[in-house]
């Protein structure tokens, strides 16, 4: 299967670069009548401009299934009656929008069509959890440039982590196949927010139909193409500009190159009527605004010359910079995505959806800010392929086949040769002057890692309108995963002579000395692990990994008059493909410990040394009921199981099971026979309209967390006494608790808002799956109970507010508002375990504008706009030193203050000014857009 699945995407690919996936698809459904009120049967109702049609029954009801997101036109005939067409109907991913339509006899009308335009209702009332809702004119009209600053907007997203849940336990889905990376958890491509249709944000109990998530799952229907040519290009440029200037380096000189996109997309027919293409490019530089100055070199050397000389002259430092300020989270961004989509005949239509995502960046990393080119590169290529086959059996059946393969590549290096001449010993790293903070003097990363995930998969859906009231969705979903990972610590030769100085011509030393630079060379160089296994040796861990998963679902939405159900169930299965120890206590099989091990062959331990993990499997019902209180007002009820693999990180870390020689606790091992985390999730709420432009959204929920991933508080005690290993098990839980409050202003006289407000505990015995083996290192003991999770923040509200005038020109704000995240202050060392996270970190506060003016000549419309992050240039302090709880002040800078030490390479105020320890200063872009 995985070879036929890449032939037709690859042929596909070559092709174009480039349709619509139909399981993201909505229903319109109504009652057509008479002047009388009485059913009219047998009209036919077509949905302009495709495919999508149906006839009322004797009692006057239809339903039209399958229609993909967007908005549309509807036209209703019969003999004897007048046509009649509504317009301005807007369609949602699986929700139902209602259209009753009263039609004239031809007789009183004289043969005239009637034209209806439809109103979008405020309160929908098929909604059965908690989801929003964000069209392609609502990302377009705020100050955003990627569609993860329109989430962090919503209700229950609070950080990076919805409704109290660790990252990684959200599901993104493109076109309706997810698309997340099992590795870890985050994004395979990130999709342009040019791109998207509509998103679709769930973070109730979601159907059974989707899976493997235990926080939220995200449906992203990106754009399709249709019988008319539009395009537009989009170019903008833009800075940092900061008067923080103690925090920020250079940001009170506004560059506008820092800052550099140029995007467009096109769309149209290629065969009109039966072939279609969307496509869209996008290129962005982002300079950033974390900043160092390039003062030494990977390769300078630090000499020590000893306590007995003064400490102003105690170091000769070699200094081969150029003195320029360097970028330090910086990124780098060539996206593409193409679509096609074909229908040869009107009950089958087959797409292609085609994703590359290729980023290139760094973060910033405070010691090496005079040593910039030191620290690591990063690259993150990505790309999917979805290829779509859609077949409409009857006017209330059709089924989806979902073929699908996506690969995502990272690497992290210095260089990227592993054998380039300019690796450096590790030594380098901690040669600065320790007698005050002190900065790297040289010296660089010495790792290089690399990490591949590719899926290819198998999606298949069967949606049937069985009845006026029922709905039947059922599934299933195949994936085979293959994990590669390269993780190398490149191994040190220090080629010395006897008086200690560098000589390649020696043979390797024994111990460093104190470091020279002799014709500008390094002391020492790094070379890779020259071995015939490496699994055998510690600096080297590699593994390839195939598990698979399957599901299935089975579920029924159930429409009533004044009720409405979403009842289904899911089972989910794993094989991870791992090993597992039979002896726990004697773990690395090419160096063992106990006596009777070490006198085997490797064949012989081969045969005894692992033993296979067992399959996961389980099985999570769905419930969800909305009913109305009022032609304006509905309840809304969720309940579910949800169950998720953990990140395939913590099944497959140290694989081989090789721990260093030493005491004490010598390291972690993954773990593939780790079962499903679940939570149990449940809500209740109400939506109501007080008019017909304002709504309010109102909904209390719960989580009970169990079985998270966490190391063991029994750590595993290696044969001989002297060292231990943990390992990670399911022994995490939570609690999470929450109010979400939304307040909508529909669009009129000329202005719309928003409002969200999140109030939420979110608690747990660990923020982290290493917490419990970091407890027990440090010589406390692990938490037992609930305490806050580190992204517990009680208080988050989001406001926008949006102004078009009638001559073309208009803006928008965002208002971010957030309490204080915990912290774990210093005196809970002192005082007690119960102190974790007890204390909070200042608020932050932040307001976003964007401003525009269009032109139009002739069908060209040209709008030129200024976007400005961060209005007030507000210092949010976003992490803090945990004596002061403040980002700006510690005790240990004051007291060196107090001290008058001497500045060797840095001043004190230098070193604890950390600008990642606040928020992004002021953000200024100005561009222009062409849409044709």
């Amino acid at each position: 299967m995985r070879i036929l699945i890449r032939s037709i995407l690859s042929i596909f690919s070559f092709l174009i670069l480039t349709s619509t996936a139909f399981s993201q698809s909505g229903k319109i459904s109504g009652k057509i009548t008479d002047a009388t009120g009485e059913p009219v049967p047998f009209v036919n109702v077509i949905v302009e401009g495709t495919n999508y049609g149906a006839a009322t029954n004797v009692d006057g009801l239809y339903s039209i299934i399958g229609i993909p997101p967007g908005t549309y036109s509807i036209k209703a005939s019969a003999i004897g009656f007048n046509s009649t067409r509504t317009t301005g109907i807007h369609v949602s991913i699986d929700l139902t929008t209602k259209i009753d339509i009263k039609m004239a006899e031809a007789s009183v009308e004289l043969k005239q069509e009637v034209v209806v335009v439809a109103t979008r209702p405020l309160v929908t009332k098929d909604l059965t959890s908690s989801t929003s809702i964000i069209g392609k004119d609502d990302i377009a009209a705020l100050p955003v440039t990627e569609f993860q600053e329109v989430l962090h907007l919503k209700a229950g997203y609070v950080g990076d982590n919805v409704r109290g849940g660790r990252t990684g336990e959200v599901v993104y889905a493109i076109d309706g196949v997810p698309m997340t990376d099992v590795y870890d958890g985050s994004t395979v491509v990130d999709v342009n927010a040019n791109s998207i249709q509509e998103l679709q944000f769930v973070s109730g109990a979601f159907n059974a139909e989707y899976g493997k998530a235990l926080s939220g799952y995200i449906n992203i229907a990106t754009k399709d193409g249709d019988n008319t040519f539009t395009g537009n290009l989009t170019s903008y440029m833009g800075d940092n500009y900061s008067t923080h200037t103690d925090i920020f380096r250079d940001l009170n000189n506004f560059k506008p190159n820092n800052i550099f996109n140029v995007e467009g997309s096109l769309s149209g027919p290629i065969i009109p009527n039966y072939v279609y293409f969307y496509t869209d490019l996008r290129y962005i530089y982002f300079g950033g605004w974390e900043r160092g100055l390039r003062v030494f070199n990977p390769w300078d050397i630090t000499v020590n010359k000893g306590a007995t000389v003064p400490l102003e002259s105690r170091y000769t430092i070699d200094s081969t910079g150029n003195d320029k300020v360097v970028a330090m989270n910086w990124n780098k961004k060539e996206y593409g995505q193409g679509k096609i989509t074909i229908k040869p005949i009107p009950e089958l239509k087959v797409t292609l959806n085609y994703i590359v995502d290729d980023v290139r960046y760094q973060d910033y990393d405070q010691m090496f800010q005079l040593d910039p080119d030191g620290n690591f590169h990063k690259l993150r290529e990505g790309n999917t392929n979805i290829l779509g086959i859609t077949h409409t059996l009857s006017n209330s059946t059709f089924y989806q086949a979902n073929f699908s393969y996506f690969f995502k590549k990272y690497y992290q290096y210095v260089y990227q040769d592993l054998n380039d001449p300019r690796w450096v010993n590790s030594s380098l790293l901690s040669q600065q002057p320790t007698e005050v903070p002190t900065f790297y003097t040289g010296g660089q990363q010495n790792s290089y890692f690399k990490r591949i995930t590719n899926t290819d998969g198998f999606k298949w859906d069967i949606t049937s309108q069985v009845t006026q009231v029922h709905q039947i969705k059922a599934g299933v979903d195949f994936n085979q995963h293959h994990l590669g990972f390269d993780n190398v610590n490149l191994i040190q030769y220090l080629d010395l002579n006897k008086n200690g100085k560098w000589d390649p011509g020696e043979p390797e030393g024994n111990a460093i000395p104190q470091p020279t630079s002799p014709n500008g060379n390094p002391f020492v160089s790094e070379k890779m692990p020259s071995i015939t296994d490496p699994n055998e040796n510690l600096n080297i861990d590699v593994y390839e990994r195939k598990p698979i998963e399957f599901s299935s679902y089975l579920q029924d939405k159930i429409e009533l008059n004044e009720l409405i159900i979403n009842l289904g169930v899911r089972y989910d299965y794993f094989k991870s493909d791992g090993k597992l120890l039979v002896d726990p206590s004697d773990p690395n099989i090419y160096s063992p410990v106990k006596p009777e091990n070490m006198a085997l062959t490797m064949a012989q331990r081969l045969a005894k040394w692992y033993k296979d993990p067992t399959a996961k499997w389980k099985i999570s019902p769905r419930l969800g009921v909305a009913f109305p209180i009022t032609d304006r007002g509905v309840v809304h009820f969720s309940y579910g199981h949800f169950f998720q693999i953990p990140s395939f990180e913590l099944l497959y870390q140290n694989p081989e099971y090789k721990f260093s020689q030493g005491t004490g606790n010598v390291g972690v091992a993954g773990n593939p026979d780790l079962a499903p985390q679940e939570t149990i999730s449940g809500e209740v709420g109400v939506q109501q309209a007080f008019s017909d432009i304002i709504s309010v959204d109102l909904t209390g929920y719960f989580r009970d967390i169990r079985n998270l991933a966490g190391t063991r508080a029994d750590e595993i005690v290696i044969f001989g006494g002297a060292s231990k290993y943990s390992q990670y098990v399911n022994s995490d839980f939570g609690f999470v608790r929450g109010i979400v409050l939304t307040v909508t202003k529909r669009f009129s006289d000329s202005w719309s808002a928003t409002l969200d407000y999140t109030l939420q505990a979110a608690k747990g015995n660990a923020s982290d799956p290493n917490a419990t083996r970091d407890y027990l290192i440090s010589g406390k003991l692990p938490e037992i109970q609930l305490v806050r999770l580190n992204w517990d923040q009680s208080h988050t509200l989001n406001a926008t507010f949006t102004y078009a005038n009638s001559d073309m020109w208009g803006f928008s704000l965002i208002g971010s508002w957030g309490s204080g995240f915990p912290y774990t202050p210093t005196e809970s060392v002192a005082l007690s375990d119960l102190l974790t996270n007890s204390e909070l970190k200042p608020s932050t506060f932040n307001i976003d504008l964007k401003a525009y003016k269009d032109f139009l000549f002739g069908t060209y419309r040209v709008s030129l706009f200024a976007r400005i992050f961060n209005l007030l240039d507000t210092k949010n302090m976003v992490n803090v030193y945990d004596d002061s709880g403040v980002a700006d002040f510690t005790e240990d800078m004051f007291l060196r203050r107090q001290a008058g030490q001497t500045k060797i390479v840095n001043t004190v105020d230098q070193y604890y000014a950390n600008p990642t320890f606040y928020s992004e200063p002021r953000r200024i872009e100005f561009g222009a857009s062409l849409f044709f």
